[in-house]
C-alpha cells in the first residue's frame, strides 16, 4: 500500500515526511490557494522535499489550457504527475 498526503501545507508535509509515511503528495491549486502560496512556487518546495510522486492538477477549463497547463505543470519537477 501506498499513502499520498494531500495537502499543500510545508510543514505538515515535512512532518510526514520525516515519519517516512507517504510515498508523495497530491494536491491542487484549490488547496494551495488556502495555504495562500503561488502553486508552481508551492509545488517546487514539495518537490525539494518529498522524494516521490508529487501530483499537481490543471486549473483549466478547456481542452487547450488543460494541455498547455499540464506540460507546465510537467516540466516542474521529474516526479510530477498531472491531474486534468
Amino acid at each position: 500500500m501506498k499513502l499520498f498526503l494531500d495537502s499543500a501545507n510545508i510543514e505538515e508535509i515535512k512532518r510526514a515526511n520525516e515519519f517516512g509515511i507517504i510515498c508523495g503528495v497530491t494536491t491542487n491549486p484549490s488547496i494551495i490557494a488556502k495555504e495562500g502560496k503561488d502553486f508552481k512556487e508551492t509545488i517546487k518546495e514539495i518537490a525539494s522535499i518529498v522524494d516521490g510522486a508529487i501530483s499537481g492538477e490543471v486549473n483549466s477549463d478547456d481542452a487547450e489550457g488543460m494541455i498547455k497547463e499540464g506540460r507546465e505543470i510537467a516540466a516542474i519537477h521529474k516526479n510530477m504527475i498531472v491531474k486534468i
